[in-house]
């Protein structure tokens, strides 16, 4: 049995970033629920330019910071504001719907620490809310598994947790989109990251999907995208090589049978798997150079409208003074390492027109710092 001390390490590692757009029935359960069992990891919310009360909501959980998008960006985007914030060795998805359950991310967060795993993603046990989704999400992966890609049997499950110097590494090829989360399984997959899938249950959804009919096609769309961006060869090369055969054979076979020459029609199909052949490798060249940028350290997407509003009384009892009723912070800091990450990747965080604000109730102001 562990002792509470050991518990306490990986809690103290653990940083869960919740994404939130018009989430106001189910953030406030979902965050006290995180803070009981949760005390010591620290919770981020991005409010995605919620049109409700989701963000006063969120304020009013004390020990949670809470990011604020001036407008509506993506499910995506909120969670890669998240990440860059973030400031733990590992990073949790955790979606505000109330539809996660704690004790699957507290398992899930105990055995990335244990283990040496990237990432452990949900992997939901139940069927699919509908037909319609289940039937898009098996187009979707018959699609990728044609490309050579394995995505498993759940595509886009928010629950999953992360080394945080791992996922930082390919944060500007993460969409903004709610196809995050099936592009960053992808991503690591595709790199040879050790991923461990976690199977879970589910709560009863509060409040409605965002997703629509139209999500599925553009997830299509993405996974093309991203096989072009690691893998063009797979597109291009075997049609086609398979395309230059055909037409030889065919203009030689007609050309012995007839003794009349190479025909017209196999001269152009193999012509045409040449250069589809010849495409792919240029192509993939590309892809090389593309992907040694990301190995390097990509610059980070700027931090434009993200606005911090956090309660000092909450947060900041361990390092204000006295005479301080309230403590205002930056934004990190562009060269700040990861904390117990040395081999982290360098970023350029571009934070011009960022600000943290932070709310002591007893004051009944604000304190806000613009960088």
């Amino acid at each position: 049995m562990k002792t509470r001390e050991a518990i306490g390490d990986w809690q103290d590692q653990l940083s869960v970033v919740i994404p939130a757009y018009n989430e106001e029935n189910g953030i406030q359960p979902t965050l006290e629920g995180l803070r009981e069992r949760l005390p010591r990891a620290e919770v981020i919310v991005v409010d995605d330019g919620s049109r409700d009360q989701t963000l006063t909501r969120a304020l009013a959980v004390p020990g949670v910071r809470v990011v604020s998008h001036a407008y509506n960006r993506g499910y995506g985007a909120a969670l890669k504001t998240g990440m860059r914030l973030a400031s733990r060795r590992h990073v949790a998805w955790f979606d505000a719907d109330n539809e996660h359950r704690v004790d699957d991310l507290v398992a899930m967060a105990k055995r990335i620490s244990e283990d040496n795993h990237a990432a452990v993603i949900g992997r939901r046990i139940g069927p699919s809310v509908s037909a319609v989704r289940s039937t898009g999400k098996l187009a979707i992966r018959m699609l990728a598994r044609s490309l050579g890609v394995d995505l498993g049997k759940d595509l886009n499950c928010g629950l999953r947790v992360f080394k945080h110097a791992v996922i930082r590494r390919y944060l500007a090829i993460l969409p903004d989109a709610f196809s995050a989360s099936m592009t960053s399984t992808m991503v690591l997959i595709e790199q040879g990251y050790r991923v461990a899938f976690h199977d879970i249950d589910v709560n009863r959804r509060i409040g409605s999907s965002k997703v629509k009919i139209r999500d599925g096609f553009a997830t299509m769309v993405l996974v093309l995208r991203f096989v072009m961006l690691f893998a063009p060869l797979r597109i291009f090369f075997l049609p086609g090589l398979v395309a230059f055969l055909a037409g030889v054979t065919y203009g030689a076979v007609r050309a012995v049978l007839e003794g009349r020459g190479v025909p017209v029609a196999g001269m152009m199909v193999a012509l045409a798997g040449m250069l589809a052949c010849m495409l792919g490798l240029v192509a993939d060249q590309i892809s090389q150079l593309r992907l040694s940028q990301l190995a390097s350290g990509l610059r980070a997407e700027e931090f434009a409208d993200a606005q911090e509003l956090t309660e000092a009384s909450a947060l900041a009892q361990s390092d204000r003074s006295a005479a301080s009723p309230a403590r205002v912070t930056a934004l990190p800091e562009p060269s700040a390492p990861l904390r117990h990450e040395r081999d982290a990747p360098s970023e350029a965080l571009d934070d011009g027109n960022a600000s943290e604000q932070l709310v002591d109730p007893q004051e009944g102001g604000r304190q806000r710092v613009e960088r």
